[in-house]
C-alpha cells in the first residue's frame, strides 16, 4: 500500500491499478477524486481502464487513507494539494501524465495543467465548475447561513445525505449506492471535510484556464446544478483546445451514475492523442 510523505508529519496514500502487458509501455492516468471523497470512489472505473491504462489514485491530504491532518485550516490548501500531486508524480517518474479529476479534483487538475504544463499531457474534467456559484452555496446551506454552519449543526452525515438527495444524486439511484456514498463520505475527520468544503467554496479557477496548454475534454451533465451553462460558457472562452462531452443528467455525481458513458467519452478523448 503505497503512502509517500510529502512534509514532516503529512502521508498521503496512493493506489495503482495497472493491468496492462508487461511488454507495453502504457500511459499514466490520474483519476482525482473530488471534495471529501477519496480514490476509491472511482471504484467502478477501474476495470474499464486499467487493461490499457496505468491508473493511479491519489486520497488527498487527510482524506481517504492519507493520514490524519493536525491543522486543517493550514495544511488543507489549494497550494499543498497541487504540491502533493506534483511530488507523487515525480515520486513515480511518470510525467507527463493523462489527468481526469472530478469535481473539486478537476480543479486541482486545471491548477496542475496551468501551473505545471510540462507534466500533463491531458487534462479531462468531470463534472467540474470553475467556481461555485451563489445559487449552490444557498442550497448547500439547507436552511442555515452557510454550508459550514450546515455541516456543523446537522452533523457530517446528515449533510452529506440531504445534499446528496439534492444535487448530487437522482431519485432514482440504487438506495445501497447512496448508502454507501454517505457512509464513505462521512469517515474522514469532521474538520477536515469542514475546511476541504470552506476551500471548495472559495476556490475560483478562471485565472489558471487560459494557462492550460494540452489538449482538454470537459464531460458535464446536461443541466447540473454545479456546473451550470455560465462556466461551460467560460471553459470555451478560456481553454484553446477544449472538447465538450455532455452527459444527460440534472445532478452532480455523473462519475458515479453514468460510468460507461462517462468512461467512453474520456476513452474517445485519449485514443485520439498521439
Amino acid at each position: 500500500m503505497p503512502f509517500l510523505s510529502v512534509s514532516n508529519d503529512i502521508q498521503i496514500h496512493y493506489q495503482i491499478d495497472d493491468f496492462t502487458n508487461p511488454w507495453d509501455e502504457r500511459p499514466t492516468l490520474f483519476l482525482q477524486h473530488g471534495n471529501g471523497r477519496s480514490g476509491a470512489f472511482w471504484y467502478q472505473w477501474i476495470p474499464l481502464l486499467a487493461r490499457d491504462y496505468r491508473v493511479v489514485r491519489v486520497d488527498m491530504r487527510g482524506l481517504g487513507q492519507s493520514s490524519s491532518i493536525q491543522n486543517p485550516s493550514q495544511d488543507i490548501q489549494i497550494e499543498n494539494c497541487i504540491r502533493d500531486l506534483v511530488q507523487v508524480i515525480n515520486e513515480l517518474n511518470c510525467g507527463p501524465i493523462l489527468f481526469c479529476g472530478e469535481s473539486m479534483g478537476g480543479i486541482l487538475g486545471i491548477i496542475l495543467a496551468a501551473t505545471h504544463p510540462n507534466l500533463v499531457k491531458a487534462l479531462a474534467l468531470v463534472s467540474t465548475p470553475v467556481f461555485i456559484n451563489q445559487a449552490m452555496k444557498s442550497k448547500y446551506s439547507l436552511g442555515f447561513s452557510s454550508r459550514l454552519e450546515a455541516m456543523h449543526k446537522m452533523g457530517i452525515k446528515e449533510w452529506v445525505y440531504q445534499t446528496s438527495v439534492l444535487a448530487r444524486f437522482p431519485p432514482n439511484t440504487n438506495p445501497k449506492l447512496l448508502e454507501w456514498y454517505v457512509d464513505e463520505f462521512s469517515k474522514s475527520a469532521p474538520e477536515v471535510l469542514i475546511q476541504y468544503s470552506d476551500l471548495v467554496n472559495s476556490a475560483n479557477a478562471t485565472e489558471f484556464l487560459k494557462n492550460i496548454q494540452c489538449p482538454t475534454l470537459a464531460v458535464m451533465p446536461s443541466n447540473g446544478p454545479i456546473t451550470d451553462p455560465k462556466q461551460l460558457e467560460i471553459l470555451q472562452e478560456q481553454i484553446p483546445q477544449l472538447e465538450i462531452g455532455i452527459i444527460e443528467s440534472d445532478f452532480h455525481m455523473i462519475h458515479l451514475t453514468h460510468v460507461e458513458a462517462c468512461v467512453n467519452l474520456v476513452r474517445q478523448f485519449l485514443a485520439k492523442l498521439n
